[in-house]
């Protein structure tokens, strides 16, 4: 089983003040469904289980129920892709986190690169001292309670941006291109891991 996860929750309101989420994570889940709609026609190799989750601003609860749910059996579970933050860059980048420690996904990440649209970056998936400074997100998103669970995964997602967990990241700052492009590479990748996983 490949299991696609993006979470839907976010700050909520806070002191009377709306916090929309728009990037963080509605661009998730938007690319989720993108991803559901595209193998709905065109049939994996393997079961894939596309799952929404809450709580993941709370401390990754919707990852913790799903893994203890017996939906996803770790056994048999080859490959978390996880989707957080992955509708704006100035830059034109998105990180894909977790070769570090999964090796074998950065020859099919770097061969996707070719007919991406977007510059895929590696790394937020180490102690910063073994990546250059940048931050360690093993566990800043649903992805880590997978990874501890011994599951591989990828995480693709853009660095933080002044908008991040603030009232102003809106629909209206959501780079509509840059967003359509992520979710091209997300589905190209899910189809390159789909082919080349056992």
């Amino acid at each position: 089983t490949i299991l696609i996860t993006a979470h839907y929750d976010h700050l909520g309101v806070q002191n009377g003040v709306v916090y929309p989420g728009a990037d963080d994570n509605a661009s998730g889940v938007g690319a989720l469904l993108a991803a559901a709609r595209y193998f709905a026609t065109s049939r994996p190799r393997h079961s894939m289980l596309f799952a929404a989750l809450d709580g993941e601003e709370l401390g990754h609860h919707g990852a913790r129920a799903l893994l203890g749910s017996g939906l996803v059996p770790r056994a048999s579970t080859a490959l978390n892709v996880n989707l957080d933050m992955v509708s704006r860059n100035d830059a034109n980048e998105i990180y894909a986190a977790g070769p570090y420690y999964s090796p074998w996904q950065t020859p099919i990440l770097q061969d996707v690169q070719t007919r991406a649209s977007v510059k895929i970056l590696f790394g937020h998936d180490r102690p910063p001292r073994l990546g250059g400074g940048l931050e360690d997100w093993t566990h800043s998103s649903d992805h880590g309670v997978f990874h501890d669970a011994g599951v591989p995964f990828v995480y693709f997602g853009v660095e933080d941006h002044p908008d991040y967990h603030q009232p102003t990241d809106t629909a209206d700052q959501i780079d509509p291109r840059f967003f359509g492009d992520a979710a091209d590479m997300v589905i190209e990748a899910m189809v390159a891991f789909d082919a080349q996983l056992k």
